[in-house]
């Protein structure tokens, strides 16, 4: 079912929002893109602009953001699409609105960190060390033991899915590729635990992966201990051998959090 809610601003009709709740559709959803694309485009900029001065602290806590009708001259934006941009970052819990108030930038606790979106914030000035620490801490506490659930629980296509994914690793001629296969392998290893509370977890590894691969890779070359070390992971889990997986999957996180403290930037006192 479709909701249109309309700006009450001095906009055009292309500033009307189609919100698809059907999320089960996704011809829905293509329509409801194919309709309002260019507002939304609008409003996630906004967000995005937004969103990265209040993770670089620009903002701070507990501050009121410009009135609207400043905030939206600056970022060139119409006030309906400032006010979807700030109902984003609210759901993200960057913010909130009050009458009185006005919108405010909520505590750091607030914040949903593992947000696809505010996980790239908080790199887009370089990650700090201090990132890099939760970052892997992160993929600790998930990665290892979703390789050795992997070697037991997989399914032939889930192992082959995996294995398709480190050979296209291995043949990779270029970084993005390479990153492109790596985040494959990773996601196949995590469908392969069978443990559906997990695999809803999904996006946020995924997202927290795609940022640890950009700073642990900064200066886009293909690491000669990439393949080796994911062969390490691949072979065990395909072999059924959880150990083994558990154990070459921490090897390969502490080599990759080496190489991103080696990219990351100094926090800000």
């Amino acid at each position: 079912m479709k909701r249109w809610v309309s700006a009450d601003d001095d906009t055009d009709r292309s500033d009307q929002v189609c919100f698809e709740e059907n999320k089960g559709s996704s011809m829905a959803r293509s329509a409801s893109r194919s309709r309002s694309g260019a507002t939304q485009t609008r409003h996630s900029q906004a967000a995005a602009l937004i969103g990265q001065r209040i993770v670089a602290g620009e903002w701070a806590v507990g501050m009121a953001l410009p009135t609207e009708a400043d905030l939206s001259r600056e970022l060139d934006v119409s006030r309906a699409s400032l006010r979807e941009a700030i109902k984003l970052l609210a759901g993200k819990g960057l913010l909130s609105s009050t009458p009185r108030r006005g919108t405010i930038v909520q505590p750091h606790a607030n914040w949903n960190r593992l947000d696809v979106d505010v996980l790239v914030w908080q790199t887009s000035g370089g990650a700090t060390k201090s990132f890099v620490k939760d970052l892997f801490e992160l993929r600790r506490m998930i990665e290892p033991e979703a390789a050795a659930l992997a070697a037991l629980r997989a399914t032939p296509e889930q192992r082959a899915a995996i294995a398709e994914s480190f050979e296209a690793m291995a043949n990779a001629e270029d970084i993005q590729l390479s990153i492109d296969a790596d985040l494959a392998f990773h996601r196949a290893i995590v469908r392969a635990t069978n443990n559906v509370l997990l695999a809803a977890f999904q996006p946020a590894i995924e997202a927290s992966l795609a940022v640890s691969f950009k700073v642990s890779r900064a200066g886009n070359v293909l690491l000669p201990y990439t393949v080796p070390m994911h062969r390490a992971v691949a072979e065990p889990i395909l072999a059924g051998d959880a150990d083994g997986a558990r154990k070459a999957m921490i090897a390969l996180l502490d080599r990759s959090e080496t190489d991103a403290e080696s990219a990351a930037v100094e926090d800000k006192n």
